[in-house]
């Protein structure tokens, strides 16, 4: 029998730092590796050209029939054609063009599998945010329907069996251990609580709010030095800087802008806990599974969230300290006894150690793609 082959549809050929998402990117090639070491034979399909974000371009893309910059997948092309399977990430937002490229790809290659995968899910609160933005939504209420027409199974990190009458792979976010090697070299102590937040900084983070009880925690005399390691950039940036300097926090929050590699990993060895989102309910997601989870796991830090993180349903997982969802300020007493509780008894050695296993156990690629990868292969058998 030959082998099943698929397409994955997803990313840039040329495309600056302002439109690439390195945690994306390391998911998206585990994942293509996870279904290659699988058996199955898949090649990513990126958008070919270079674009800028011209005030004329992103006018253009709010406009009825227009899609988003650098979608892969905005018309159909030849070549496309004659894979078993194909998988789709979706773009910022739906659009006719892309829709009639699924259609297209449907119609000559009746009996492939197309996965569609929903990066959040609900997405409505984060695209009507801004008043600008309310295009994106009204396309997605009008093309949304539609694909249930031309795709097999929805994929997203969530718990409806059903979305828009399709029924759904539920997938947990996971990360190729290979590249994430566990932390060496861990800086000394210096009696300071470092809490590490890596993010592409927006609004739901809730970053704000921490920042808020820090400066409670300080007025009210708190004494305990706590420092945040912001890293990343973001819409959500100008408003932390800020906030900084109003509060007079500059001793107690780092912005590093945007790490990779060696300058992230030493950031890490510095930090004993791994700030996650506090605002994600304010979207209306409630069980989440981020990618930045999975890299604090794999780098051995115990972890801050609101709300639930899908790989510690149903264990008896000790390293996470969920906050309430209605707490607007963080409660920095909590963070403090938080990392007694773990650090009294225990070195970073050890701890480390420990959660890394815990990830390696759960949240391998491996792992989390099973579910995927056999969907593809009893399916596409079928007219084999």
């Amino acid at each position: 029998m030959s082998k099943i082959k698929g397409l994955y549809f997803y990313g840039y050929e040329n495309a600056d730092i302002r439109f690439r998402n390195a945690g994306i990117e390391k998911k998206v090639a585990a994942q293509i590796k996870a279904l290659n070491q699988s058996g199955l034979s898949c090649r990513q399909v990126k958008y070919p050209k270079r674009f800028s974000l011209s005030i004329w371009r992103k006018i253009i893309m709010r406009l009825p029939f227009q899609g988003p910059i650098g979608d892969c997948l905005s018309r159909h092309k030849p070549e496309f054609d004659g894979f078993d399977f194909y998988y789709i990430r979706r773009p910022i937002f739906l659009s006719l063009p892309h829709l009639l490229a699924i259609r297209k790809i449907r119609r000559h290659n009746p009996h492939a599998v197309i996965l569609y995968e929903l990066w959040t899910y609900p997405i409505k609160k984060e695209l009507i945010r801004r008043w600008f933005n309310h295009p994106f939504w009204w396309k997605e209420v009008c093309y949304m329907p539609f694909l249930k027409r031309y795709i097999n199974r929805y994929v997203a990190v969530s718990n409806l069996d059903k979305i828009e009458g399709v029924a759904t792979i539920k997938m947990k976010n996971g990360i190729d251990f290979d590249l994430i090697p566990p932390p060496i070299n861990l800086s000394p102590e210096d009696r300071s609580i470092h809490i590490v937040a890596v993010a592409k900084i927006t609004i739901w983070h809730g970053y704000d709010r921490f920042l808020q009880g820090m400066y409670r925690y300080y007025k009210s005399g708190g004494n305990r030095k706590i420092v945040l390691h912001i890293v990343g950039t973001g819409s959500g940036q100008q408003k932390l800087n800020e906030m900084i300097k109003e509060m007079n926090l500059n001793e107690n929050v780092v912005m590093h802008g945007f790490k990779t590699g060696t300058e992230l990993d030493a950031i890490y060895n510095k930090c004993h806990l791994g700030l996650i989102s506090l605002a994600t309910q304010d979207k209306d997601i409630y069980i989440h599974s981020t990618l930045k989870s999975r890299e604090y796991l794999a780098k051995g830090l115990p972890t801050i969230a609101t709300g639930i993180t899908d790989v510690f349903v149903n264990t008896d997982y000790k390293y996470n300290l969920e906050l309430p969802m209605n707490e607007k300020i963080v409660d920095m007493n909590r963070i403090i006894a938080f990392y007694d509780q773990i650090y009294t008894h225990a070195t970073r050695q050890q701890v480390m150690t420990e959660i890394r296993e815990f990830a390696e156990r759960t949240i391998a690629i491996q792992t989390t793609m099973k579910p995927i990868i056999q969907y593809i292969k009893d399916t596409v058998n079928l007219y084999k």
